[in-house]
C-alpha cells in the first residue's frame, strides 16, 4: 500500500484532485467575500443573512444556479455552446499545476519527496503557465461565436484583441525575471531570489512587476479592463446568453484565473513561500505565508474593482499597446544590459523605479484620462470630448409631436 501511495504519478493524481477540490471551494467564497468587501467600501452590508455571517451564502448560490432553467438560444451551435465554459474552466485549472504551494515537508529544498506541496516541478513551469492561460482566450471566443448572438459576438471579440494585446506585455514583463533566475522552473525562480546577494524580484524588477500586474488585471477581464462584459452596450457580452450552471463556470474560470495570476506574482516577485527564513519554523508555516501573499493580490483585484469605473475601449488598447508594450521592452533592454555586465540587482530596480515615478510625473501633467476630466472655465463646467449633449428645443418638441417628426437637435 505504501509503495502504491509513493507512486510519483499516483501521488500527482491524488494532489491535483486536492488542488481542484480546494480551488473550487475558494472560487465559491471568494465570491461571498468579494461581495462583503465591496459592500464594505460601498458602506453597504452585502450578504449576511444565510448561516451564521453568511458564510451558507456560495452554498445557496450554488443551489440555486443548479435548479435553474437552462435555455439554450435557438440560433446557438449547441455542441461548441456547451463546451466553450467547460473549456475555460479546465483551462483555468490546468494553469496551477505548476504552482509551488510551499517548502518540502522536509523543511529542506534539496530534499524532494512525492507529497511535496506542488503538484509537478517542471523545468519549463513558466512556459507552461504562459502556453495554457493563452488558450483561455478559445472558450471566450468560442462562447460568444456559438451563442449566434451579435452582443456575444462583439464581446468575444473584444475579449480576443484585449488577451492578445496583453499577453504582449505581460510576457516582455515576466523576461527580467528570467534574466535573474536563469531558469523556467517556478520552484528554481523561488530558489534565486533566496540566494545570498539576492532578493525578491519586487525590488530588482519593480517596472516589471507593475506591467505584470496590470496584464494580468487585464488578461482575467476583471474591473477597470472588464470591455468584454460591458453591459452598457454589450448587455453581457459574451455572457449574454448563458445562465444557470454554464453561466457559473465561466464566472469560477475568471475567479480562478485570478487565483492563478496572484500566485504567479507571489512565486516570481515575492518569492513565493519564502519569507526572511520564517518558511522552517514549523512544517506548513511556508503554505500559510504562501496564502497570505495570494490573499493580498486578491484584495488588490477586488479593491480595483469597487474603486475604478471601466475605461474606453480604444483607451484600453491605447494603453496597452502604446504605453505597457515599450515600457516592458524598455525593461528587458535594461535588465538585459546589467545582467551581461554582472551588474547588481539594485541598479535594475533603481531604473525601473526611476521609470516608474516619470511615468507617474507624466500621468499628473497630462493624464492618461485627458479628454475625460470635468474642468469649469468662467463658471462654466466643460465637459471632455467624448460628451456630447442635446438640446432640445420645446417649440421643435412640440412641433414634432405635431407632424410625428424627429426633434431638432442642438448640440450644446
Amino acid at each position: 500500500m505504501l509503495d502504491f501511495l509513493n507512486n510519483e504519478i499516483v501521488a500527482a493524481v491524488i494532489k491535483s484532485a486536492i488542488v481542484i477540490a480546494i480551488l473550487l471551494t475558494v472560487f465559491a467564497y471568494m465570491t461571498l467575500i468579494e461581495r462583503r468587501v465591496l459592500a464594505k467600501i460601498q458602506g453597504r452590508l452585502g450578504p449576511n443573512r444565510v448561516g451564521p455571517f453568511g458564510l451558507l451564502q456560495p452554498l445557496a448560490d450554488g443551489i440555486k444556479m443548479a435548479f435553474k432553467e437552462q435555455l439554450v438560444p435557438g440560433q446557438a451551435r449547441k455542441f461548441i455552446y456547451g463546451i466553450a465554459p467547460i473549456l475555460s474552466t479546465i483551462v483555468a485549472l490546468s494553469a496551477f499545476a505548476v504552482v509551488p504551494i510551499g517548502l518540502n515537508w522536509s523543511g529542506k529544498t534539496s530534499v524532494h519527496n512525492v507529497w511535496d506541496p506542488l503538484i509537478a516541478d517542471v523545468n519549463i513551469g513558466l512556459l507552461w503557465i504562459l502556453a495554457i492561460s493563452s488558450l483561455a482566450v478559445y472558450g471566450i471566443v468560442l462562447g460568444g461565436w456559438a451563442s449566434g448572438n451579435r452582443y456575444s459576438m462583439l464581446g468575444a471579440l473584444r475579449s480576443a484583441a484585449q488577451m492578445v494585446s496583453y499577453e504582449t506585455s505581460l510576457g516582455m514583463a515576466l523576461g527580467g525575471v528570467l534574466m535573474w533566475s536563469q531558469t523556467l522552473s517556478m520552484v528554481g525562480i523561488i530558489d534565486a531570489q533566496r540566494a545570498p546577494g539576492m532578493s525578491w524580484f519586487i525590488l530588482a524588477q519593480p517596472l516589471g512587476f507593475v506591467i505584470y500586474l496590470i496584464a494580468g488585471i487585464a488578461e482575467t477581464n476583471r474591473a477597470p479592463f472588464d470591455l468584454p462584459e460591458a453591459e452598457q452596450e454589450l448587455t453581457a457580452g459574451y455572457l449574454t446568453e448563458y445562465a444557470g450552471l454554464r453561466w457559473s463556470l465561466y464566472q469560477m474560470a475568471e475567479y480562478i484565473n485570478m487565483i492563478t495570476v496572484s500566485s504567479v506574482a507571489t512565486t516570481l516577485y515575492l518569492g513565493g513561500w519564502s519569507l526572511f527564513g520564517l518558511e522552517t519554523l514549523f512544517p506548513g508555516a511556508s503554505i500559510i505565508i504562501y496564502v497570505v501573499k495570494v490573499a493580498i493580490f486578491l484584495f488588490i483585484f477586488m479593491w480595483l474593482r469597487a474603486t475604478l469605473p471601466r475605461i474606453r475601449y480604444d483607451r484600453l488598447m491605447r494603453f496597452g499597446w502604446q504605453l505597457l508594450l515599450p515600457l516592458a521592452v524598455l525593461n528587458a533592454v535594461i535588465t538585459a544590459f546589467v545582467v551581461a555586465l554582472n551588474g547588481a540587482w539594485y541598479i535594475s530596480g533603481l531604473a525601473g523605479l526611476v521609470i516608474l515615478a516619470i511615468m507617474f510625473f507624466v500621468a499628473r501633467r497630462q493624464g492618461f484620462s485627458e479628454g475625460t476630466r470635468f474642468e469649469e472655465k468662467q463658471g462654466k463646467v466643460l465637459l471632455p470630448t467624448s460628451v456630447r449633449l442635446v438640446k432640445y428645443e420645446p417649440k421643435a418638441i412640440a412641433e414634432s409631436t405635431s407632424s410625428e417628426q424627429e426633434p431638432t437637435a442642438v448640440q450644446a
